[in-house]
């Protein structure tokens, strides 16, 4: 199936102009949005889905399509694409990109022939800087060329694109990639369906792209290379070449990996200073200086903390944790679909929620306790009362990518109910202090309110243009001569803004705006008199509930902050990142008071217990820490 002109995407944010192009299990379309700005459209094959070699892989397809899209769109770079949202179309995930008015490099090369080394250099430098940040999220491209590289018109800037195989890696891991490969661009490693992964798969590419800029061939492939066809140094073909740049070529295209720089900054070094001067096209000069790197931030009053405890027992990536309001017990959610019950104390698993036909079909990215007690209805088909059930501190609610949400009783671990009406991930659920009611944020742009005894939706919020990636709901102790007045909803959202609900007549009373990018996480304090959000854009920000207006911004990560907690006594603030770090903050100062490091990949989610002593962390690691301040 193609769409054509004209047809309606994503509740009409998006028109579609015309079809740009295809690969192998993608498609792209030109659209416009709503501002009337011009949009690249990219998603899977229909075909490809359908296909019976791949009907038994589908739901995988679409998974590493949407992975591929969530990770992309936190590489914020000038010279990496920009991806403005992620949406499903029936059975179709689509994210879309900007659009970049230019040619590709490799349309460039064939118009003007061999680049100057000048030029050809400041794109390898504007492609090398972009490398970095994406190797930093543990990332590799794997199909860099100069068609993967465009240029922007009547401009000396340089933007990758196309993510299609990018993928994570460990760095040396042995690890199993899609064979996919373009002849003279790729290193042999990527000949192999397993093999050790790094940063030097996309240094060998970024060499061959500018071996094929300075020269106008293609290299060698690595694959006749290991046959014993001989790859000519560039300057065999362009004599131009300065010495530096021909062996730094030749160094980066080593087919021994272990022989190639082992980061992309490493391999610039031998192009030379950067601080040179690079003449661009025609007659501009462009001077380029060096970055300037910032002094690492004063942490006063420094507080000890220790990891107690690692905990293992989930096959792939911690999104979601939550510690039970007596403090005992963690919950944990994860990609491979299951809920996990630790005891606080030993670390010793409990149970596991979600095994065989009755669990999540898809990544559990939210999980909340019940807070109190609660007395549950159970319901047949009929709708009439079957049984009930006194719980000693409630339930678990979970929300998953599958669109769904799932009330599971603790004490035998089986499922109560599952909340459907959300058509999209459900990214966040959280419980009303009374327990009686559960708010969920989803993909779709909506939030949904819940009747948990029943399970019956009674309200739906609108007014966010993008996914809402964060709920919270406001504490019991807020101080208010009207209670049921006083009771608010907090929602985090990738349109950028943070939205206060006033719950009994679904009023968006505040719209809370200042972060530059996606909203990952919100937080009440346990006062209800402040909110955290952290952001994309690598800080947290502290809101004052009553009046709307920020209170500060907390400066100090490197990535991506995807989870913030309030310790019980509001002194202090944990943020969770993708730089995989845990700070503590002390919040009156907005001092960063600890760093705690440990894990090994991206940090998703970060847990107080009640005393405040006691930290819980999840990992893209697969694992969970549970740290204790000294004392």
């Amino acid at each position: 199936m193609v769409w054509n002109a004209g047809k309606s995407l994503f509740g009409g944010r998006y028109i579609i102009e015309s079809q740009l192009g295809e690969g192998g299990l993608g498609i792209t379309y030109l659209a416009r949005n709503q501002r009337n700005q011009l949009r690249v459209i990219k998603t899977l094959k229909e075909e490809i889905l359908n296909h019976p070699a791949w009907i038994l892989h589908r739901n995988k397809l679409r998974q590493d399509f949407r992975d591929e899209a969530v990770r992309l769109a936190v590489c914020h770079h000038p010279h990496i694409v920009e991806i403005e949202t992620i949406f499903d179309d029936g059975n179709l995930p689509c994210m879309v990109m900007e659009y970049i008015e230019g040619e590709d490099l490799g349309q460039y090369l064939r118009r003007v022939g061999v680049l100057s080394e000048a030029e050809a250099l400041l794109y390898i430098r504007q492609i090398g800087d972009a490398l970095t940040l994406i190797h930093s999220k543990g990332l590799l491209h794997r199909d860099l060329k100069p068609r993967n590289i465009m240029i922007r018109i009547d401009k000396s800037e340089a933007v990758l694109i196309d993510f299609g195989i990018a993928r994570e890696f460990i760095p040396n891991v042995i690890q199993r990639h899609t064979v996919y490969r373009t002849p003279g661009f790729a290193p042999p490693e990527q000949y192999e369906s397993e093999a050790p992964r790094g940063e030097y798969i996309d240094i060998y590419a970024l060499a061959a792209t500018l071996y094929n800029l300075l020269t106008a061939v293609i290299p060698t492939s690595a694959d006749d290379r290991r046959h014993n066809i001989n790859l000519e140094p560039p300057q065999y073909f362009n004599p131009n070449i300065s010495n530096r740049v021909n062996q730094a070529i030749m160094c980066g295209m080593d087919l021994e990996s272990t022989y190639r720089p082992q980061s992309v900054q490493e391999w610039l070094d031998l192009l030379g200073p950067e601080n040179e001067k690079k003449i661009a096209p025609a007659t501009s000069t462009l001077v380029i200086t060096p970055r300037v790197k910032l002094p690492p931030p004063v942490v006063l009053d420094q507080q000890n903390w220790q990891c107690l405890q690692t905990l293992r027992g989930h096959s792939s990536m911690v999104h979601a944790i939550a510690i039970s309001p007596d403090g005992q017990f963690i919950a944990s959610g994860s990609n491979d679909h299951t809920i996990k019950l630790w005891q606080l104390g030993t670390g010793k698993l409990v149970r596991q929620m979600g095994r065989w036909s009755s669990g999540h079909s898809s990544m559990v990215n939210s999980v909340a306790f019940s807070p109190i007690s609660a007395k549950l209805s159970y319901q047949g088909e009929s709708g009439k009362s079957t049984g009930s059930a006194d719980l000693n501190w409630g339930m678990l609610a979970s929300g998953s990518w599958d669109n769904t949400i799932k009330l599971w009783d603790i004490n035998t671990g089986k499922e109560i109910r599952t909340l459907t009406g959300h058509t999209n991930w459900v990214n966040s659920v959280a419980f009303s202090p009374d327990g009686k009611f559960l708010v969920s944020g989803s993909a779709d742009c909506t939030i949904k309110l819940w009747q948990v005894n029943t399970g019956i939706e009674i309200q739906t919020l609108t007014g966010h243009s993008d996914s809402v990636s964060s709920i919270a709901y406001s504490p019991r102790t807020a101080t208010t001569t009207n209670s049921q007045d006083r009771q608010l909803v907090a929602s985090g959202s990738n349109d950028y803004t943070i939205k206060l609900w006033q719950v009994y007549t679904g009023r968006n009373i505040y719209t809370l705006t200042g972060h530059s990018f996606f909203i990952n996480c919100i937080a009440f304090s346990h006062d209800a008199e402040m909110i955290a959000s952290g952001s994309g854009d690598n800080t947290i920000k502290l809101w004052h509930v009553n009046t709307g207006k920020e209170i500060r911004t907390l400066i100090g990560h490197s990535d991506s902050v995807w989870s913030v907690a309030f310790s019980q006594d509001r002194q202090f603030l944990a943020s969770a990142s993708w730089d995989n770090t845990i700070k503590l903050w002390h919040l009156h100062s907005g001092r960063e008071i600890s760093t705690l490091t440990g894990h090994s990949s991206y940090v998703r989610c970060v847990a107080f217990s009640p005393d405040g002593q006691t930290l819980v962390s999840g990992s893209d690691d697969d694992t969970i820490k549970i740290w204790r301040r000294g004392r």
